[in-house]
């Protein structure tokens, strides 16, 4: 970070801060209250977590461009070079899709129990569910001179797509990272160059006036004020992605991580993942009457959600929830999911106890359409990503109808 007062001129009148526990204030990073985020099956933006490494870009619209270049070593595609701006952006093909945004963070708190982890102290507070409108990055590169086809020479050899941020970070020149280009290019995966949420413009916390949204993988890879993308033979060489966003092993720590960094992949897909909003943290439930415990569940890489349990026994037995989400391509005749679609957004889900106990502790795990589930403890890692145990809570109950501590 090379100025003092970098962090002057941030966009707090947008903030909406009563909705979010603040984490940290530079840079800035807010989650939001959870109990907030089951109130909406599509997240309002100013409910929408905040996730930053350094100071928001002031970015004038007029004036942003992007640079697209294609530069692959082992390829008879001409090297391409070319700059876009949000004019040459909105003249593609515009498409809207719902997706979850999870930062690989979310639940950090559940390993930070176990022993301490390098990174934001988060909750459940960060993931929320938006309507993200743009046009699709494999509609810019094919439109640069990528090929469209996958069965194309051209695929032959791995290939990655390497986005960088207007803006300073902490840790890095710049914030850099990438994904596989044949995951681009797949029309289904639905990979935007987007420029709203939820119908209106991105704001600066989100990314003004362009950035990626890439359904179904952590947000890590949905960077932010874009400021080039990169076609080219290997992956983003970055901090962010070469130094961050993995999982080690057990054994790794601050003293010994440095060898540990190379050896393992870089994060991608999100991991199947639920959590309890309801019961909130400061709420008393009444001994002897019902109450609907309210959550979320997600997954990645375009899998479904395809059930979400709850146990009020420890894990002995565990009961379906009701589920929200969207019907992607109802089945006609019987009105069932189809399980091969592409599936980019949330769940909401709900379960009624009956007649609460006192000392009463609820569960609840999730599974989805590729048979994956939320194991009964969590796994440490130095870096304290992707949480996703079986979510437990102890509210503390009353006799009396008072409901907040």
């Amino acid at each position: 970070m090379n100025s003092e007062n970098a962090y002057a001129d941030e966009p707090w009148r947008h903030r909406h801060l009563p909705n979010f526990i603040i984490r940290a204030k530079e840079p800035f990073n807010a989650e939001a209250k959870p109990e907030k985020l089951v109130e909406n099956f599509i997240t309002p933006t100013e409910q929408h977590f905040r996730r930053n490494h350094g100071p928001i870009p002031n970015l004038d619209a007029q004036a942003w461009l992007m640079t697209i270049e294609i530069n692959t070593e082992s390829s008879s595609i001409a090297k391409v070079k070319r700059t876009l701006g949000l004019y040459d952006l909105s003249k593609l093909p515009q498409f809207e899709v719902v997706a979850v945004l999870e930062c690989a963070g979310n639940r950090r708190d559940g390993l930070k129990a176990i022993k301490p982890v390098n990174g934001v102290t988060w909750g459940a507070g960060t993931a929320s569910n938006a309507r993200w409108g743009g046009c699709r990055l494999r509609d810019v590169l094919v439109a640069a001179g990528v090929p469209a086809d996958l069965s194309h020479p051209f695929y032959a050899n791995p290939r990655h797509v390497e986005f960088a941020a207007y803006g300073e970070v902490t840790d890095d020149e710049q914030y850099t990272s990438s994904i596989p280009l044949e995951w681009v290019m797949n029309p289904l995966n639905m990979v935007l160059v987007a420029t709203e949420m939820n119908g209106m413009p991105l704001l600066r916390d989100h990314g003004f006036p362009a950035r990626i949204v890439a359904p179904g993988i952590i947000g890590a890879r949905w960077v932010k004020w874009l400021k080039y993308i990169h076609v080219q033979d290997r992956e983003a060489d970055g901090y962010y992605q070469q130094r961050d966003y993995k999982i080690l092993p057990p054994i790794a720590s601050a003293n010994n991580c440095e060898k540990f960094w190379p050896r393992f992949p870089a994060l991608m897909e999100l991991s199947i993942q639920s959590a309890i909003c309801r019961p909130a943290a400061d709420e008393c439930l009444q001994i002897g009457k019902p109450y609907h415990v309210r959550g979320y569940a997600l997954t990645g890489g375009g899998r479904a959600v395809d059930r979400v349990e709850v146990s009020l026994d420890g894990g002995s037995t565990w009961n379906l929830a009701d589920m929200y989400t969207i019907q992607v391509k109802a089945d006609s005749r019987s009105g069932q999911r189809d399980w091969t679609a592409k599936h980019w957004a949330w769940v909401l889900w709900s379960f009624q106890i009956k007649v609460v106990t006192p000392n009463c502790t609820i569960a609840s795990r999730a599974w989805d359409s590729g048979g994956n589930t939320q194991p009964c403890n969590a796994v440490w890692n130095y870096r304290g990503v992707m949480n996703n145990a079986v979510f437990r809570v102890h509210p503390p109950t009353t006799s009396s109808p008072q409901s907040r501590l």
